[in-house]
């Protein structure tokens, strides 16, 4: 511990001067800790080595060099230490100020927010605050500062303020409950009715917890010491539970009505709309207003004249529809309710739920989709879509025949004539007869289900309800890997949906025919081996193009719904032919470019040049030449960047000319059975994967390149390849 003074003064008789010799050595250069700063070290003396009739005794306190603010706080706070805790405090806030150090400065700064932080939980407990814990705020007082630490500069005093201010600030907000148990009146004699008034917004104090004697100090000090005519009406206004004019703020002499005289003493008519603006009371406005029109009993005189002119300025205002107050000074925000946030109606078809805000996490080059792992809170159907029975039906168990659909995709048994799993997510499909959902009835439309392109449907393409197929079992999934063996697709359409605390809820698989929508959720280890042998087997497959929308983020998912079986997707497993449908595309477009020397202005030029190098013999070789007409063109090819990081259903809105419906994305996709809008909507999530690429390939743009490397690579890692 070290003992310190405020102050030394030397001595002044010849007497004292010859005594003072044998201790001047110790009196002038004591042994001080190498960190106490300067501030500290003009002011401190080491007492304990100091003759008593030599030193002069005056306040003093004790550094504590050896221990935290919160460690000392909840003792000198229970003695009342008001300005021994403010020169520890001030000890450890210089420590991190006159630091030259940038690195070590900013570490003292976060530790001495740390040390403010917990001695406030500590002195200010959820059921209990410690005797004398408003003592903490007392470096805040200025009187106090000066005290401790005359020496100190502006600068310094203002960055220790707002040092321990903002760590208080930030306690105070997290824990208003325990901090609403502190004495009021304990903190206005500590800190002073200078810091409380700017305390008050910071820290959402106030007024009525303070005594009438209190408020009587704040009232002399805003109207006499630091004259503030809008800090006393705020003061006031914060006290308005009154109901005349004439009635005592609080138990004090103050009134509304000798507020209103210091505004007409000051002839401010702006803090006089900022007066009338804040009286939320109706009687007390139209009393106010009478006050300033008042005339002298005795002479019928007007008693202001001013105040009747700006009354009837007012007034006019008023009639006219003008707000009184423009541009006015804010009141306290503790003085109001906080307004409600505003609820922005969003659409079902909002395009901010396909992509992601917080963009923490990119992989390679940044060029693929920016994503994060953050929970979703699933939403109950009810709040999602309008009642109606695919929301609250669940999805029939159909059984799934591969050698049927087999037969059906080669065209040996007539197709469906089932309802378009489209117009169902539409809600188009409501008038429909529930024996023509599943087929038995003709198509009230038909569209084109070839493309031009091979493996891929039209983009007008329909997916049917029966070709939908939710598997959950083992033997469905065997069926799913034999009809995609047997007939491998060129083009496959996959998603993923899910809803914590599962990785992955469901997978979805589309072909041009059908969609799978494949169970994840609470298996047998029979189950999740076969599934992620049906991945497995899809992504490495070359010769099957996988359509992805955010792979990077599906392929997490994906390892951690496999991981805790010892099986991931990675380079090594040389995952090849996977699209992403969120990158860029190519456009390659030919541009026809006629030659120099069959146009005027070209031969004009080749002349020039020809007339520059004095080569004659090149001039009348071009001037012989007659120029065919129309010129001839070289053909060159033009690449350009179409697209990219834009939602699936601005996608599908622009490619296909209809926006595609996400509601049930938000849903609960743990929870079984599964709803028949929710089977529809994931179907359709993948299968409009396919069509997308349709059109874009109809058009000529073209993906720019693909994700994964075949079986020759498969020492390199997983890599971006051009596509050729």
């Amino acid at each position: 511990r070290l003992r310190a003074s405020l102050s030394l003064c030397p001595p002044e008789s010849g007497q004292q001067r010859r005594h003072f010799g044998r201790y001047q050595r110790l009196l002038w250069k004591p042994a001080f800790p190498s960190d106490l700063p300067p501030a500290l070290r003009q002011n401190a003396a080491v007492v304990r080595h100091a003759a008593p009739e030599v030193s002069p005794h005056k306040t003093t306190w004790t550094i504590y060099a050896s221990q935290r603010i919160h460690e000392i706080a909840p003792e000198l706070c229970a003695r009342g230490a008001v300005q021994e805790l403010a020169a520890n405090i001030i000890y450890r806030a210089l420590a991190a100020i006159d630091c030259r150090n940038g690195k070590e400065a900013m570490r003292r700064e976060q530790d001495f927010r740390s040390d403010i932080f917990t001695a406030c939980s500590n002195l200010f407990e959820v059921h209990h605050v410690h005797q004398g814990a408003e003592v903490v705020f007392g470096v805040l007082n200025e009187k106090t500062l000066r005290d401790i630490s005359p020496e100190m500069r502006s600068n310094k005093r203002v960055l220790l303020n707002d040092m321990v201010l903002d760590s208080i600030e930030e306690w105070v907000s997290l824990h208003t409950h325990s901090f609403s148990q502190i004495n009021a009146h304990g903190l206005f004699e500590v800190v002073g009715p200078a810091m409380f008034l700017k305390l008050i917004p910071r820290l959402h104090l106030s007024l009525l917890a303070l005594p009438s004697e209190d408020l009587e100090v704040i009232f002399y000090h805003l109207e006499t010491e630091k004259p503030d005519i809008f800090g006393l009406m705020r003061v006031a206004v914060s006290l308005l539970l009154v109901d005349s004019c004439t009635d005592a703020l609080g138990g004090t002499t103050w009134t509304l009505r000798r507020v209103l005289r210091l505004i007409e003493a000051r002839r401010s008519e702006h803090a006089l709309r900022f007066f009338l603006t804040n009286l939320r009371d109706e009687t007390l406005l139209r009393e106010a207003l009478a006050a300033l029109r008042e005339r002298d009993v005795d002479t019928g005189l007007l008693r202001e004249k001013w105040s009747y002119i700006v009354s009837m300025q007012l007034e006019a205002d008023t009639h006219t529809g003008r707000p009184i107050a423009v541009d006015m000074p804010n009141m306290w925000p503790m003085l109001h309710a906080t307004p409600p946030p505003m609820q922005v109606e969003l659409s079902s078809l909002d395009n901010d739920l396909e992509v992601p805000r917080g963009q923490r996490l990119f992989l390679t080059d940044g060029e693929l989709r920016p994503f994060e792992i953050k929970r979703h809170t699933p939403r109950p159907l009810a709040g999602i879509a309008e009642p109606s029975r695919f929301r609250d039906t669940p999805w029939p168990q159909l059984a799934f025949d591969p050698a049927e659909a087999l037969a059906v995709d080669r065209g040996e048994i007539e197709p469906s004539s089932a309802v378009d799993a489209y117009d169902v997510i539409a809600g188009r499909a409501e008038d429909v007869d529930a024996m023509q959902l599943w087929g038995g009835g003709p198509l009230a439309e038909t569209r084109p289900s070839t493309s031009s392109i091979p493996g891929l449907p039209s983009p007008q393409a329909t997916l049917p309800l029966d070709a939908i197929h939710f598997v959950d079992s083992v033997q469905a999934l065997s069926h799913v890997l034999t009809f995609l063996q047997h007939a491998p697709p060129e083009f496959v359409g996959m998603d993923l949906e899910w809803a914590d605390p599962h990785p992955v809820s469901i997978i979805q698989l589309a072909t041009p025919t059908r969609a799978f929508v494949i169970d994840a959720v609470n298996r047998t280890p029979l189950y999740m081996s076969v599934l992620h042998c049906l991945v497995d087997w899809l992504l490495k497959r070359e010769g099957t193009t996988k359509l992805f929308f955010g792979f990077p983020h599906d392929l997490l998912r994906l390892n951690m719904l496999f991981g805790p079986m010892g099986k991931s997707f990675s380079g090594g497993d040389h995952i090849a032919s996977v699209v992403d449908l969120y990158m860029q595309r190519i456009r390659r477009v030919p541009v026809r470019t006629p030659r120099t020397a069959d146009t005027p202005m070209g031969r004009e030029e080749l002349l020039g040049e020809a007339m520059m190098d004095d080569d004659f013999e090149k001039v009348r070789r071009l001037s012989a030449i007659t120029p065919p007409h129309p010129p001839r063109e070289d053909v060159a090819e033009k690449v350009y960047t179409v697209g990219g990081h834009h939602s699936l259903s601005s996608m599908a809105a622009r490619h296909l000319g209809e926006p595609l419906d996400k509601r049930y994305r938000a849903s609960n996709w743990n929870f079984r059975p599964l709803a028949a809008a929710q089977v529809v909507y994931a179907a359709t999530d993948a299968h409009i994967l396919l069509r997308l690429e349709s059109a874009m390939r109809s058009r000529g743009i073209l993906p720019q390149r693909e994700w994964g490397c075949g079986p020759r690579d498969a020492l390199q890692p997983a890599w971006w390849r051009q596509v050729e």
